[in-house]
């Protein structure tokens, strides 16, 4: 029926989101008005990753390339990495957790000048309707002085500060697991590099050089189930990464996916994939070819979620440009950024409670 005086156009109804981008008010569009969308993530193979093929390895960017268009969102399965360290890690973020929350504040981020360490629940609040995050963390990044990251002797570490990476001493084997999975999912995140360089037909090196060393992040999360009703497990927003590795150890379903429609589309727990999506950084350099996309945490099951998402970033010193392939026909590109400073603006905005935070905004920095 169209729209009279007796049955007007009803109002607009919106999502309103907070992203690296700003804040983002998208329309819920349906029936008639819909857009063509995605409703599922695609899946992709990534046995052959590893095959001296080309095309094998072209193969599987197209579906990359696909996915990244579409959703920016894909399960990776056949990664690689092994299902023992996966259950071993499940096993030990899980007793990291469990520990007295007196025992877990001795390692707590604002003891870290570079943000690194345990987050409490409620500590961070992406979205301003709520009262924050209903979720616990534990994180870890790029430290040239934990001897497991393997830096180059001329690696010249004067702008890291010395009280980076935390770790709890109660549980010494939750480091040892921790940096294990650390190495294989760097490891993989290099070999998708190439697959993405290959993606935006580019020579399969084009990205290599951003991987000297990565402001990779690590970040072990548990979520209790939400009982309140506006209660939310993390609040709707966009990675700042290059690109992000979701490990969803347990078969909690509870992330979820913003379509171009305004519709939360679930991205469930798949046994051996990782959930793999663009950050900004991929996006910016591809001039919105690839998409970075909205993504909550709504946790309404009852049980208690883990996971562990990989944050894979460039080199802090590695400028971020436009491709060449991704140049528009009227030559448009995007503004060149630093990429260490771009994360370190995101990340202090995003914990607004830490001490370098708060001195950044006194300062008006961020």
């Amino acid at each position: 029926m169209a729209p009279s005086a007796n049955h007007p156009e009803p109002e607009p109804e919106y999502v309103v989101v907070f992203a690296g981008k700003g804040t983002i008010k998208r329309e819920i569009l349906t029936g008639s008005r819909a857009k063509p969308t995605f409703s599922t993530i695609p899946q992709v193979d990534f046995s052959k990753i590893d095959s001296p093929s080309l095309s094998d390895r072209q193969a599987i960017a197209k579906e990359v390339g696909a996915a990244f268009r579409d959703s920016g969102f894909l399960y990776a399965a056949n990664h690689g990495i092994s299902q023992s360290l996966q259950d071993g890690l499940y096993r030990v973020i899980k007793e990291f957790f469990a520990m007295p929350l007196e025992e877990k504040m001795k390692v707590h981020i604002n003891k870290s000048a570079s943000i690194k360490g345990y987050e409490a629940l409620l500590e961070t609040k992406l979205d301003a309707t709520t009262r924050g995050d209903l979720k616990e963390a534990f994180n870890i990044g790029d430290d040239p002085y934990d001897p497991e990251q393997n830096v180059p002797s001329n690696f010249d570490i004067s702008s890291y500060p010395k009280n980076g990476n935390q770790w709890p001493t109660a549980l010494p084997e939750f480091r040892t697991l921790m940096y294990k999975y650390n190495t294989a999912v760097l490891s993989f995140s290099k070999k998708l590099m190439r697959i993405i360089a290959l993606a935006l037909d580019l020579p399969e090196t084009y990205f290599d050089h951003m991987a000297a060393f990565p402001m990779s992040g690590l970040r072990a999360l548990h979520y209790p189930s939400q009982e309140i009703a506006n209660d939310i497990g993390i609040g709707a927003h966009a990675d700042y990464s290059w690109f992000t590795l979701v490990n969803q150890l347990s078969p909690t379903p509870a992330l979820e996916v913003l379509n171009h429609n305004g519709q939360w589309i679930s991205a469930p727990p798949i046994p051996g994939t990782l959930v793999v999506n663009v950050g900004d950084f991929l996006e910016m350099a591809t001039n919105n070819e690839f998409v970075s996309t909205v993504h909550r945490v709504v946790n309404k099951t009852g049980e208690e979620r883990y996971s562990i998402p990989y944050f894979f970033s460039p080199s802090k010193d590695v400028m971020i440009e436009t491709v060449p392939t991704c140049v528009k026909e009227d030559g448009v590109k995007m503004k060149p950024i630093l990429a260490g400073d771009w994360q370190q603006e995101r990340l202090l905005r995003a914990r607004y409670k830490h001490p370098s935070s708060i001195a950044a905004r006194a300062k008006g920095e961020i």
